[in-house]
């Protein structure tokens, strides 16, 4: 089994300070799967996940070598993980909360925790309508989706979501941003990965009030449970950015 991941699991030094202590950073050039399941085997929890590589303390360095960890320079490192097409770019303040890449169709959609504006062009506003322990979603007839309306030219987010409940409440909201989905195109022939688009989800809290037609409150694990890969995460919270 080593073998196998002696080709694709890379740590870069301990050098990065933070909390009192010094980090490396340990990824994948080819599989977020087998970079789970080698940091699983290995101790290291899952929130020292950050989107494209796991956070690890100093201590944690050797031995993660010695199982099988190549160990490269930080330069190197990021090449590698560029190269891969795995590698998640956030600004500070935001999370990766996950990522999937679509091969057949040559692009990456992931999700992001984030109170910051994306940086591609914002086609679609989601919306976490809270009530409670709910939320208002779509059937969809396969699973759910979250409430949804493109913005008008020249219409900002908050904008298009208070117009969205009017809609289907009669009542105006507050809404907050809580993340993105940003589409990006695969890196190829060398060059780098290019974004195409971004859909912003907003979240607002109301009192549980009677639906339109064509949505309905539920449970807000079950919604997520059914919602798609890229929104789903965002459903569980509420959430606070990371620092």
């Amino acid at each position: 089994m080593n073998g196998i991941l002696r080709t694709v699991l890379l740590i870069d030094p301990p050098m990065w300070r933070a909390y009192g202590r010094r980090w490396s950073h340990l990824v994948s050039d080819s599989s977020f799967a087998e970079l789970h399941a080698f940091a699983a085997t290995r101790g290291i929890p899952i929130r020292g996940f950050e989107g494209d590589h796991y956070d690890v303390p100093e201590e944690f360095y050797q031995a993660l070598v010695a199982s099988g960890a190549i160990p490269v320079t930080c330069r190197e490192l990021l090449r590698r993980l560029q190269a891969s097409g795995l590698r998640r770019p956030k600004r500070r303040g935001e999370r990766v909360l996950g990522g999937r890449v679509d091969a057949l169709a040559g692009r990456r959609v992931d999700t992001l925790l984030s109170t910051l504006a994306p940086l591609a062009p914002v086609t679609r506003v989601h919306l976490v309508l809270r009530a409670a322990r709910q939320v208002l979603v779509v059937d969809d007839g396969v699973g759910y989706a979250l409430p949804t309306i493109a913005p008008k030219v020249g219409e900002n987010e908050a904008d298009a979501a208070r117009r969205l409940t009017a809609s289907l409440l009669g009542v105006v909201v507050s809404p907050r941003r809580l993340g993105y989905v940003r589409t990006v195109v695969l890196p190829a022939a060398g060059r780098p990965a290019a974004q195409l688009h971004a859909e912003v989800v907003l979240e607002a809290s109301v009192q549980i009030m009677p639906a339109a037609s064509r949505v309905s409150w539920v449970p807000s694990d079950h919604a997520a449970a059914l919602l798609p890969l890229e929104l789903s995460p965002l459903v569980h919270g509420p959430f606070a950015p990371a620092s």
